[in-house]
């Protein structure tokens, strides 16, 4: 970045020197699948509160791993009060991940913990997501008023940069565009993109031909890359990248979770949920992610 003025990528926290670093047992899953799980709950339990509703879409919604308790979004977020989210719409085309969706839809109960009705409408959709996002939005049970989520916790490449797009065009002006929470896994990209030899994958995961550059780049700054993305050529108005990394691997940054907003008061809350949800993060994680520049 040389010697381009850069700011705290979390300026409001406090110094991670005058934080003491916890100590935690072990684990049977990645600890950056917890946290990322975790830090999704954290964040809509927050906003929910603010919106009293809302619908959320999950691309990619089977657990990742085997026998995943709380590490698996889907199943936190549906349990997290105050239940007001009201529609989910929950995609996935492996078979023991649609297995899994469907008993945990079953296993949802009618009643909240004030022992009120429960009101919501969870729809299970086989195949890829790519194309599942279209008859999804086509259908209008997704309503131009109602606050709107969309988790894209993808395996590598797997969500075309196409469906972003429909994702973010589908609300229209003055509603405030469908938020997007969207992860780029940097921990194994660089090993990922030497072995690809299929480059219309590529093509269509990064919408275009100019993937090539992401080999000379380092993590920070494709994250910072895709950031600018969602505001530049999406639209949103706000657009920030926070790192989620495993302790157990030398506090290395795993993944970086896009989140794309037009709603004021999204980056406060989400702020607030990283630091909860993925604890303090320690000095040599914080890596500054640079500003757009002012006009």
């Amino acid at each position: 970045m040389g010697d381009q003025l850069v700011r705290p990528l979390f300026p409001d926290l406090p110094h991670s020197g005058e934080i003491k670093a916890r100590r935690y047992g072990r684990i049977r899953n990645p600890i950056w699948s917890e946290h990322k799980a975790k830090f999704i709950q954290q964040y809509l339990r927050t906003f929910v509160q603010i919106t009293k509703h809302g619908a959320y879409l999950d691309g990619f919604a089977g657990p990742q791993n085997e026998g995943q308790t709380d590490a698996w979004s889907a199943e936190l977020v549906l349990k997290s009060e105050p239940r007001w989210l009201r529609h989910f719409f929950l995609c996935e085309k492996g078979l023991k991940g649609l297995a899994a969706l469907r008993r945990l839809k079953k296993s949802q109960p009618d009643r909240d913990k004030k022992n009120k009705k429960i009101y919501r409408n969870i729809e299970i959709w086989p195949g890829d997501f790519n194309k599942s996002v279209v008859e999804i939005l086509k259908n209008g049970k997704i309503t131009q008023k109602e606050a709107t989520f969309c988790l894209l916790d993808q395996r590598m490449f797997e969500c075309h940069w196409e469906t972003v797009k429909k994702l973010a065009a589908y609300k229209n002006a003055p509603n405030r565009k469908i938020e997007i929470l969207y992860f780029l896994g940097v921990g194994w990209l660089h090993r990922s993109l030497s072995g690809i030899r299929h480059t219309d994958k590529m093509d269509k995961w990064w919408g275009g031909k100019d993937w090539l550059r992401l080999r000379v780049m380092s993590h920070s700054d494709i994250a910072g890359f895709v950031r600018d993305r969602f505001e530049n050529e999406l639209g949103y108005h706000f657009a920030a990248a926070y790192p989620i990394y495993d302790r157990n691997e030398g506090n290395r940054v795993m993944y970086y979770m896009i989140h794309a907003s037009d709603h004021d008061e999204a980056p406060m809350l989400m702020v607030r949920a990283h630091h909860k949800a993925v604890r303090s993060l320690p000095k040599e994680t914080q890596q500054p992610i640079p500003f757009p520049s002012d006009p």
